[in-house]
């Protein structure tokens, strides 16, 4: 069983970015607005983090009010900056939380790539400690007229949050240690959505990263099998509805969270997608969906369900995604000559890693 276990974590298909060749050019969605903002670019508070300094970097917080509301404690934009000691412009990485849920995927990432590259990268960890959608306290409603009301503000939590990262871009901007032409941003699950929809309305995003996520998020309400099912079932129960109404419903409340939208927008070329072929939580459709809509970029497929390949991510499946993530950031973000970067696997003929 074990063995299977390890299996299963470290084998991965690799599919390489293939620029199209079509002479149709790719119609770029008119829909814009919903992520526009006012705000000024912040001016954040910072705090002290002495128990959390890396060689090579100067550790500290950040925090400033956000312009929405986005249901994080206090309405606050909380970060963790990893500001490279080293002389220069630096690329910057935003690493997304999975909000109020697993914050290992970010940990890894955030500390992970600090190290690795030796502070040759700017590094803004985002921190989500509140729910952009309480899904148990959603299956709890028993008025209809309350649910719908609760998935709005979920979906404005939702919106928030993707402004909050572009006005982080905003104070980005203004520093002397950041190369704002060499900015990426990488998400989990839910915040793989996030990014996405960040990246298809802020073109100073070069470099995005998405693990595990998808677009037409109404079949991830329909379908995803885990806390959401829960959810879904009692809804079902409490309404009387059947999954077809409850797939429309949320394909209308979370439209314009739906990275689709944007087909047009993204640069294929700095883009990977990290899926499984088995993802018991977003659908075969919502995945192929955000494989089209970002330009068929370059890809990398597990054989498992939503959470496993994350076991990829330790020593248990000896980092190989932690490593792939890695060795794309470095091609895309960093200097061909910043590091003597072997690579973390070899890849066969048929593009199967091993």
């Amino acid at each position: 069983m074990l063995g299977a276990l390890l299996s299963a974590c470290t084998t991965h298909e690799h599919q390489p970015y293939q620029p199209s060749t079509s002479p149709t050019p790719v119609k770029v969605s008119l829909e814009t607005g919903y992520y526009e903002y006012q705000a000024d670019t912040p001016q954040p508070e910072t705090y002290a983090l002495p128990f959390q300094q890396l060689p090579g970097y100067h550790v500290s917080g950040l925090r400033f009010p956000s312009s929405e509301l986005n249901g994080q404690p206090d309405n606050m934009v909380d970060a963790r900056y990893y500001r490279s000691a080293n002389s220069g412009k630096k690329p910057l990485l935003i690493v997304l939380p999975i909000w109020a849920t697993h914050t290992f995927p970010a940990t890894v990432v955030s500390n992970g790539y600090a190290v690795h590259s030796k502070g040759q990268a700017n590094i803004l960890w985002m921190q989500g400690d509140g729910a952009l959608f309480d899904w148990f306290h959603i299956a709890d409603i028993q008025d209809e007229a309350e649910f719908r009301r609760e998935v709005d503000a979920g979906a404005g939590r939702f919106r928030a949050v993707a402004i909050d990262v572009r006005r982080l871009i905003d104070w980005a901007a203004s520093r002397p240690e950041i190369d704002t032409n060499r900015i990426g941003i990488i998400g989990f699950s839910m915040s793989a959505l996030v990014g996405a929809n960040v990246a298809g309305n802020d073109s100073r995003v070069s470099t995005a990263v998405y693990v595990l996520g998808g677009a037409r998020p109404g079949d991830m309400m329909a379908e995803c099998n885990l806390v959401v099912e829960y959810m879904r079932e009692s809804v079902q129960d409490t309404l009387g509805w059947d999954q077809e109404q409850y797939r429309a419903f949320f394909s209308e409340a979370l439209a314009a969270g739906d990275p689709a939208r944007w087909r047009g927008r993204y640069r294929p070329e700095g883009t990977l997608i990290i899926e499984s072929s088995r993802d018991d939580c977003i659908p075969a459709a919502s995945r192929a969906a955000l494989f089209t809509a970002t330009g068929e970029p370059e890809r990398i497929v597990y054989p498992y369900n939503h959470w496993q390949p994350f076991l990829s991510m330790t020593p248990v499946g000896r980092n190989v995604l932690t490593r792939d993530i890695f060795e794309f950031l470095d091609r895309k973000l960093l200097s061909p000559d910043t590091l003597d970067y072997r690579g973390p696997h070899q890849v066969t003929s048929s593009g199967t890693a091993r």
